[in-house]
C-alpha cells in the first residue's frame, strides 16, 4: 500500500489542479482531472479493503457494502464518475457540472482526510510482563525475620520528635502575638490624639468624562469568485439556491462557517458559498 502522507499528498495535488483548471475555464479537463483524482482515492482504499476487482463502478458500490464508505460518499462518488465519464467520452464541458465535480472532489477529499487517514491500525503495544507466580523464596522470608529492631524503634521516634518540634515552635510564635497585642494600644494613642483642622477646604472636582466607544463592527472582506459560484441559504449543497455568480463577481465576506463554507451579505442576509471558489 501506498505511503499514507504520498498518497494524501497526491490526493492534494488532484484536487489544486482542478480548481486550477477551472480559474482557466478549461472547464472539460477540470472533469477528466476531477475523475482522475477520484479513481487514485478508491483505489488507495481499495488496496486497504482488500478490494481489487472490478471496474470504478464496482469498486465504489463494494466499498459502501462493505461499510467503508457511506451512502452519501457513495452518491458523490458516483456523480463525479459520471460527469468525468462524460467529459472524456462526450465531450462535456459545463461549467456548471465542472464546479459541481470540484465541490464533490474538495468534499469528499476531505472527508478521506478526516476518516480514512485518522483510521490507521496503529499495532497494539506488547503487555507488560506479568511477575511471576509462587511463593517466595526462602532468602526473602530470612530477610524478613532478620529486620533490625532499630528501624522499628525510628518508625515510632521520628514522628514524636517532629510533634516535639512543632510545639516548639507554636510557643516561639505565639509570645510574639502577645507582644504585638501589648504594644497595639501604645501605637494607636498618638493616631487617636491626632485632630483633624476646623476647616480644610476641599477643591470640587468634576468626575471625568467617559469617552463612548463606537459600536464594534463586524470585520468585512471583498473577495472574487473564482469560477460559477452558487449562493445558497443554508452551507449544505443541498440547501436552496438564491443566486448563481459569474466568475470575477465581487461578494463581502462577514464571516467563516467551518472548513468548505464562507458567509457572505447578500442582499441585506448571510448567505453561504463554498470556500473553495473565492479569492482576495
Amino acid at each position: 500500500m501506498a505511503d499514507i502522507a504520498s498518497t494524501w499528498q497526491k490526493i492534494q495535488q488532484g484536487v489544486k489542479e482542478t480548481e486550477r483548471l477551472i480559474g482557466q475555464r478549461q472547464y472539460n479537463l477540470a472533469m477528466v482531472k476531477a475523475r482522475q483524482t477520484l479513481e487514485y482515492m478508491i483505489k488507495t482504499m481499495g488496496e486497504r479493503a482488500c478490494i481489487l476487482d472490478g471496474d470504478l463502478s464496482d469498486l465504489i458500490d463494494q466499498l459502501f457494502e462493505g461499510q467503508w464508505i457511506t451512502r452519501a460518499t457513495r452518491d458523490n462518488y458516483h456523480k463525479i464518475r459520471i460527469l468525468g465519464n462524460k467529459a472524456v467520452h462526450e465531450g462535456n464541458d459545463s461549467p456548471s457540472d465542472a464546479s459541481l465535480t470540484c465541490q464533490l472532489l474538495t468534499q469528499e477529499a476531505y472527508s478521506f482526510a478526516n476518516e480514512y487517514m485518522q483510521k490507521r491500525r496503529r499495532p497494539p503495544a506488547s503487555p507488560p510482563p506479568r511477575p511471576k507466580s509462587g511463593r517466595p523464596s526462602g532468602g526473602n522470608r530470612r530477610r524478613k525475620r532478620r529486620k533490625s529492631p532499630v528501624e522499628d524503634f525510628l518508625r515510632i521516634l521520628v514522628p514524636v520528635i517532629c510533634v516535639i518540634l512543632l510545639i516548639f515552635i507554636i510557643r516561639a510564635i505565639l509570645p510574639d502575638k502577645d507582644k504585638e497585642k501589648e504594644t497595639m494600644p501604645e501605637t494607636s494613642a498618638p493616631i487617636e490624639s491626632v485632630t483633624e483642622p476646623s476647616s480644610v477646604d476641599i477643591p470640587e472636582t468634576t468626575p471625568p468624562e467617559t469617552e463612548t466607544l463606537p459600536p464594534e463592527t463586524s470585520s468585512t472582506a471583498v473577495y472574487r469568485t473564482t469560477s460559477t459560484l452558487n449562493v445558497r441559504k443554508e452551507p449544505s449543497t443541498d440547501a436552496r439556491i438564491l443566486v448563481q455568480l459569474g466568475p470575477g463577481t465581487e461578494v463581502t465576506v462577514t464571516g467563516i462557517y467551518d472548513s468548505q463554507w464562507t458567509i457572505i451579505n447578500y442582499e441585506g442576509q448571510d448567505a453561504y458559498v463554498a470556500t473553495a471558489y473565492i479569492t482576495q
